[in-house]
């Protein structure tokens, strides 16, 4: 009896020793955070005169389509397109012209037909406050 015991000590005692000197294996996970932003390229027209511009993420598309509204309602005209949805649209000849007294509103359906590959004009008539956006594909 006293033999088996110190039998079975002996290898738990050899068998703790044995898993104690195998190497540990370390399994580094590489975290990957990938940010989807996008990158709007834009050709706009106040007035008849040209520009494009390059913005960065959707907080800097807003802010552009506030400045078009904002130059619309000081009664210049200005044109604007998404060069890159643009070039995805099937070209037509297709006007589509909305009307609102709300410039949330003309930002909102811009922003929309924009996205459909349009371009679209803003002009504000300061007498009745009506925005009229015309869009054209």
């Amino acid at each position: 009896m006293n033999k088996t015991i110190t039998t079975i000590a002996l290898f738990a005692v050899l068998g703790t020793m044995a898993v104690s000197c195998q190497k540990e294996n370390f399994v580094n996970e590489t975290t990957v955070v990938e940010e989807n932003v996008t990158v709007y390229t834009v050709s706009y027209t106040v007035d008849g005169v040209t520009h494009q511009l390059t913005l960065i993420g959707e907080e800097a598309w807003q802010d552009f389509l506030h400045y078009m509204l904002a130059l619309a309602e000081e009664g210049h005209q200005v044109t604007f397109r998404n060069e890159e949805a643009a070039s995805r649209a099937v070209p037509t000849k297709e006007t589509v012209t909305y009307t609102t007294t709300n410039g949330d509103d003309a930002i909102v359906w811009a922003d929309k037909m924009i996205g459909q590959g349009y371009s679209v004009t803003i002009k504000f008539d300061e007498k009745s406050g009506v925005y009229t956006c015309i869009a054209i594909k």
